[in-house]
């Protein structure tokens, strides 16, 4: 039963972050499923089932609200399923090699650090140049944080897809294609979604804003998740009891992340994504280096706390509306 209840908070957790963040929530839940105990491939394969409902209800909530581009999130998603197929063989050539745990681990340290940097130090940077803009400074050195950006928008090759949304009128096919087939292989390999890398490549690539972002990310995570919870159950590679319950506990989480998400500042999400990606980075450090229970301790507080600052506006709204009800009830 105690298991049980810590599998529900781990989902509830993770649908909170899917629903803020617009990516499946595998980065966070794989990594804790190998962390409290299971086989770095059976994570991999329960992950991918209790991503696809969060991806589902997620995608479903924010499209609702006007946070997604559908036609984007489908193209990126189809030609995603490929790059999940050749991730997941890999994955089962390296455990057949006995490599997949310490490959699959660092390979997360790695990408979750970059991503995390790289987020970062744009925060710092656009918030230094809005003083400068604010001081009458200028703003001579805005493209060079936008480098990608400017070479993907220099790739004419039809056919185009419309983006009226983004800062890139319009993108190439072929570049959207290219990345969904990359983030589908990461996303085979390691046990994700997918969102945590096409969340930071729509803001930054494409130029999507982040709300918009978020919405359309969750597409991508439906795509990646569906196929990869079939491949991975095919193998049997699923923990069936583990996933249901994370599910469950996802689905309800989830809600409150969308609702979060309404009174967030662009900002504001990319700042605790990259905060989050860091200490997800250092948990698994731990574990490779076998501090199992400090690993334990960091992804769960570290997990609470970040939920706990998600949610705050939330509760402090509540609260508001509450007292004034009563100061309402109590003179009339």
């Amino acid at each position: 039963m105690d298991n049980l209840i810590l599998l529900f908070f781990i989902g509830f957790v993770s649908g909170i972050f899917s629903g803020f963040f617009g990516v499946g929530g595998g980065f966070f839940l794989t990594p804790v499923l190998n962390i409290l105990g299971l086989q770095i491939v059976t994570a991999i394969g329960t992950g991918f089932f209790a991503l696809l409902g969060n991806a589902l209800v997620g995608a479903w909530r924010h499209l609702r609200l006007g946070n997604g581009h559908l036609k984007l999130g489908i193209i990126l998603g189809l030609s995603s399923i490929g790059g999940v197929e050749f991730g997941k063989r890999f994955v089962l050539y390296l455990e057949r090699q006995n490599l997949a745990e310490t490959s699959i681990r660092v390979t997360y340290i790695i990408i979750l650090i970059l991503i995390s940097f790289f987020m970062m130090k744009e925060y710092l940077s656009g918030t230094k140049k809005t003083a400068d803009n604010q001081k009458g400074k200028g703003t001579q050195d805005q493209e060079k944080s936008f480098l990608p950006k400017r070479i993907v928008s220099k790739i004419g090759f039809p056919p185009k897809i419309m983006l009226p949304q983004s800062e890139s009128v319009s993108i190439s096919c072929w570049v959207i294609i290219a990345a969904g087939v990359l983030i589908g292989f990461l996303s085979g390999l390691l046990g994700v979604g997918g969102g945590f890398i096409a969340l930071p490549f729509l803001i930054y690539v494409v130029g999507v804003p982040a709300i918009t972002a978020v919405g359309t990310s969750l597409i991508i995570v439906f795509f990646t998740s569906s196929y990869g919870a079939f491949t991975y159950a095919i193998a049997g590679h699923v923990d069936w009891t583990t996933a249901v319950v994370i599910l469950t506990g996802s689905i309800v989480g989830i809600q409150l992340g969308v609702a979060a998400v309404k009174t967030a500042a662009e900002i504001r999400i990319k700042v605790l994504f990259a905060i989050l990606l860091f200490y997800v980075a250092i948990s698994v450090f731990f574990k490779q280096i076998e501090l199992t229970i400090a690993s334990s301790y960091l992804v769960v507080s570290g997990a609470l706390g970040l939920c706990l600052i998600i949610l705050y506006p939330i509760g402090r709204d509540f609260l508001a509306r509450a007292l004034h009800r009563k100061k309402k009830n109590f003179f009339f």
